[in-house]
């Protein structure tokens, strides 16, 4: 029954039987005698062929039974690499895009010299289409922020809870705040009223960013409206960053994205201000997630 099991899960993601014989190098006769067998073997039907090629409920069912054969077999091919080089082996990482180009550089870098024999993969993407990854064994780990009910296949932890605050530019404090400026920067660095902000323009985050939904949050509470810039809406924040040393908009800061911050002024004398937010006392809790019963490279 579970022989060519990859051949299911191919037909499963192609959805369609020609291009998932072109993937597996098979013929397409041959792929469509491996499934009417395995129906007869099972005495279900397992996709439906009109009017698109679908699984049905009974191939969803063998679809999770041998992505766990598929997670087992990796498992057990990771402990024999093991056994045979030593530590060595791959870990496949999965990441938010807009933490991407802010995270992983240091972390490669720092894994490869701790463990030279371990390949370090890295992937970008929105968290759903993280966790769906993980789902299809097709990432070991994923590192973005949390999502609401997570697959119960998956484990989670908290690596970080993070705050959020408002960059302002020192050109742009000096611009709207002149009868203040510069002592509104000691007062703005203890804590930063929204309602001080209502004249700067300020860069919008994508609408279902855990940032965006927190300072939403917070202005309704407040009962004011931010003045947006919707030209650049994106959720790298990095660039958001770029664009305030640009005196263009003010923008948003997660605790991760910091350090960002401060390479930026390290090449600019436009300094950039983090200043943390009144009223805002909710975190954006960072999430590592894998796969229940993981093997993975001995990192000792």
């Amino acid at each position: 029954m579970f022989e060519n099991y990859r051949y299911f899960i191919t037909l499963a993601e192609e959805k369609n039987v020609t291009r998932a014989a072109k993937k597996l190098f098979i013929t397409h006769q041959a792929l469509s005698r491996y499934l009417s067998h395995l129906e007869k073997e099972c005495q279900v039907v397992l996709f439906y062929r009109k009017p698109t090629f679908r699984l049905t409920p009974e191939g969803e069912e063998f679809l999770k039974t041998v992505r766990v054969i598929q997670s087992l077999e990796q498992n057990l091919t990771q402990r024999y690499t093991e056994l045979r080089n030593g530590n060595t082996g791959t870990i496949r990482v999965g990441i938010t895009e807009g933490r991407f180009r802010i995270f992983m550089p240091s972390l490669i870098k720092r894994y490869s010299k701790l463990f030279p024999a371990v390949q370090l993969l890295v992937t970008s993407a929105r968290p759903a289409k993280l966790e769906e990854l993980l789902l299809n064994n097709r990432l070991d780990m994923a590192i973005m922020g949390a999502t609401e009910n997570p697959p119960p296949s998956l484990h989670r932890e908290i690596i970080l809870n993070e705050r959020i605050y408002v960059i302002v530019s020192d050109n742009m404090l000096r611009n709207y705040f002149p009868s203040r400026y510069p002592e509104c920067i000691t007062d703005f660095q203890e804590v930063i009223d929204l309602k001080q902000l209502l004249s700067l323009p300020f860069a919008s985050n994508l609408p279902s960013a855990n940032s965006t939904r927190m300072v939403e949050q917070l202005t309704r509470q407040l009962h004011i409206n931010l003045h947006y810039i919707h030209i650049h809406t994106s959720n790298h924040l990095d660039l958001h960053h770029i664009l305030t040393s640009q005196d263009y908009v003010a923008s948003f800061c997660l605790s991760m994205y910091l350090p960002n911050v401060k390479v930026i002024n390290s090449r600019t004398s436009n300094h950039l201000f983090a200043f943390p937010i009144k009223g805002l006392y909710a975190t954006n809790p960072v999430v590592v997630e894998y796969r229940k019963k993981a093997d993975f490279p001995n990192l000792r």
